[in-house]
């Protein structure tokens, strides 16, 4: 198989939540391996929506994710980038925080020092 993809990924196989825009609550998944510009993740469903928000550890991060393939319930995804936050209805008050690539977070004002 010939490897595509931009970054090499790493597998933690960790749990985290799903959150989609018109759907309240969250939504459990498996994140399988990780890089910082994307994501493979796992579901017990087939994720329809093109665009949803991916957290680990009650919120205390927030990845805006793209779906960029689909099999099944597995799906690969992109990282994007935000300006702001989504507009979630279990966002639990995190209004600047949009992704995090290593040991930096972009928010609303640009880059932050940050360690989760």
């Amino acid at each position: 198989m010939i490897e595509r993809r931009a970054m090499k990924r790493i597998a933690i196989n960790r749990a985290a939540r799903l959150s989609f825009g018109e759907i309240i609550g969250t939504h459990p998944c498996m994140v399988r391996d990780i890089s910082a510009l994307g994501a493979c993740i796992s579901t017990p469903y087939y994720i329809f929506a093109n665009e949803f928000a991916l957290s680990f550890d009650s919120h205390s991060g927030i990845f805006i994710c793209r779906v960029v393939w689909r099999k099944e319930t597995l799906c690969g995804v992109r990282f994007l980038l935000r300006h702001c936050s989504p507009n979630l209805e279990n966002d639990s008050g995190i209004t600047a925080l949009a992704a995090r690539l290593g040991h930096r977070m972009v928010c609303g004002n640009g880059p932050v020092s940050a360690h989760l």
